[in-house]
């Protein structure tokens, strides 16, 4: 008797057991599903993607000049300082040039990927101590497939190294003021300074101003400035000043005063308050810009915000008012500036997602049938928007397998969310959901839809057509854009000059047969004939070797120039050709 009945609970306990381990197989199920939600349309598509105008060929081509001169110092684009920013993020791409045994967009493509995963790893960490790994997971998602992020994600841009390091710095700060040990906060916040001074060397000040205007304002806000006692010893300090002072030594000792005004002034305080030779925006820029660049989490915005200022003194509610203040203020700073675009605003996405996912999680675990309904309605717009992919894709080029696919995927993944939805699982839901939004990602960064952008966008068939006709003559270049400066020497993998002025254009191609000029520009531009000018008061005229169409009623220009002798100018027979 005594053994049937221990055989009886035997075979209760393992059931028990079985039952027991499946939440936490969902779980990590969850978990994996977030993180390749997250992962795939950062890496999708980055092989193969040419460089596009204007940021592409910038960014990669101060890299090139970098890696071929060997100067990490001054920064030069088109052969003249281009001091906008440190040179941070293009020494890396630097470097990936001389792994790959080249300049290659590939490597440069690679080092902006490698940015935006590493921004991911830092959410993981910083969500996994403030939310728990689930939490952490659904950060990373909302961060990863919101629609600026993506972007970015695909486009070579410091943008992309800035919002690591400020991610970096946010864990660290996070986690020091989570300690009590005096010694182990330090070091905390020494990390943190450390991150912050790298996040200078690839933005200036702007790194270290969105942090601190953050810092300030939560510490402010929760009346804890004792920690800035532990923050601002010499330790945090020497970590924050090591990376800084290894570039401004050198370049204030190397550069001229001028490029060091350009620099410390122009570029900081003129932008900021000036916003010449930027975008300048009204101040609700990014009020209202956020909504489409944080896609699909912006719709869940407004119930976070809220919530995390309602339950700031509340136990548990110290992370999404962390957050909050991390992104709030920031937003506040960058729309104090003149100069406004989207991208500037990358860095407060960390801050935004996990911002979101600690009011999904605290929703989650009340559960309901709100909830649930909330998670269906999330896993038909992904559905919704991959649908669209998927036939946008099929318009373009007909049917193909990696359309198939897809369609079935999505088939399956709808398919499971139903089944989900019947079981009443809103969590399991959530992470449907974002694999859908995975699939539509990564039909948009490959395939014909990526083709379609990169052929409506690129610049490089009309310039290197041009090039050819140069063949081994230097390109002079004059007022260009920053498409065209990269354009004329990353391509040839040989630098491009830049005149200062039409006079000085003119005067060189006159004098040196071995110089052509190089333009790309729409076919009627008064510009063109400011240049006739400069021509005109050198006895010259401009020749045009070639005039290549390059879409959108603009055209690439190819110029030598001879003594004026009485002939006609061919400026105008070459461009209607």
């Amino acid at each position: 008797m005594e053994d049937r009945a221990q055989g009886r609970e035997s075979v209760l306990r393992e059931p028990a057991g079985a039952q027991a381990s499946r939440p936490r197989t969902a779980a990590r199920v969850r978990v994996a599903v977030f993180a390749l939600a997250a992962l795939l349309p950062v890496v999708v598509g980055q092989l193969h993607r040419d460089l596009l105008p204007p940021d592409d060929l910038r960014e990669a081509e101060v890299a090139r000049e970098m890696w071929a001169t060997g100067d990490h110092v001054v920064p030069q684009l088109a052969g003249r300082p281009f001091v906008e920013k440190p040179p941070g993020f293009q020494a890396v791409v630097a470097s990936a040039y001389t792994v790959a045994g080249g300049p290659t967009p590939t490597a440069a493509r690679a080092v902006t990927a490698a940015f935006a995963l590493l921004t991911l790893v830092a959410v993981f960490a910083l969500g996994r101590n403030a939310l728990g790994v689930e939490g952490a997971a659904l950060a990373v998602a909302l961060l990863g497939l919101s629609a600026r992020f993506c972007r970015t994600a695909h486009t070579i841009l410091l943008d992309n190294a800035l919002t690591a390091a400020l991610a970096f710095s946010l864990l660290f700060f996070w986690r020091g003021l989570c300690e009590q040990d005096a010694r182990v906060k330090e070091r905390a916040y020494s990390a943190a300074a450390f991150a912050l001074g790298i996040s200078f060397l690839f933005k200036g000040f702007v790194g270290p101003a969105l942090f601190g205007v953050g810092a300030l304002a939560y510490l402010a806000a929760t009346r804890r400035f004792g920690e800035l006692h532990h923050a601002l010893r010499p330790l945090p300090v020497a970590a924050f000043l090591l990376p800084v002072l290894c570039w401004v030594l050198p370049f204030v000792s190397r550069a001229s005063p001028n490029l060091v005004h350009a620099f410390f002034i122009e570029n900081h305080w003129g932008r900021a308050m000036l916003g010449y030779a930027s975008n300048v925006r009204p101040f609700y820029f990014y009020a209202r810009d956020l909504w489409p660049a944080f896609l699909p989490a912006a719709l869940l915005l407004p119930p976070a915000v809220f919530s995390a200022f309602r339950e700031r003194r509340s136990v548990g509610g110290e992370a999404g008012f962390f957050f909050l203040t991390f992104a709030a203020a920031p937003l506040v700073l960058l729309s104090l500036s003149k100069a406004k675009d989207s991208v500037y605003a990358l860095p407060v996405f960390p801050a935004l997602a996990l911002l979101v996912a600690a009011w999904c999680e605290r929703r989650l675990r009340l559960g309901g049938r709100g909830v649930l309904w909330g998670a269906g309605t999330a896993a038909l717009v992904c559905a919704g928007a991959t649908s669209t992919a998927i036939i946008a894709s099929f318009a373009l080029s007909g049917t193909s397998w990696r359309l198939v696919g897809a369609g079935v995927a999505l088939a399956l993944l709808s398919g499971v969310a139903l089944w989900l939805v019947r079981k009443g699982d809103a969590r399991s839901l959530a992470a449907a959901s974002a694999a859908m939004a995975a699939l539509g990602w990564t039909l948009w960064f490959s395939g014909p839809l990526a083709a379609n952008e990169v052929a409506r966008r690129s610049i490089r068939r009309p310039i290197e057509a041009a090039l050819l006709v140069a063949g081994d003559r230097k390109v002079l270049l004059l007022n260009p854009s920053d498409g065209l400066r990269g354009a004329a020497s990353f391509w040839r993998n040989r630098t491009a000059e830049e005149a200062p002025d039409a006079e000085s254009f003119a005067r060189r191609l006159l004098q040196d047969p071995n110089v052509v000029g190089l333009f790309h520009t729409t076919v009627q531009d008064h510009f063109l004939d400011y240049i006739h000018d400069a021509f005109s008061q050198l006895g010259a005229e401009p020749v045009v070797e070639a005039a290549i169409p390059a879409g959108d009623n603009r055209v690439v220009l190819l110029w030598s120039a001879r003594s004026r002798t009485g002939a006609p100018d061919r400026y105008a027979s070459r461009a209607s050709q």
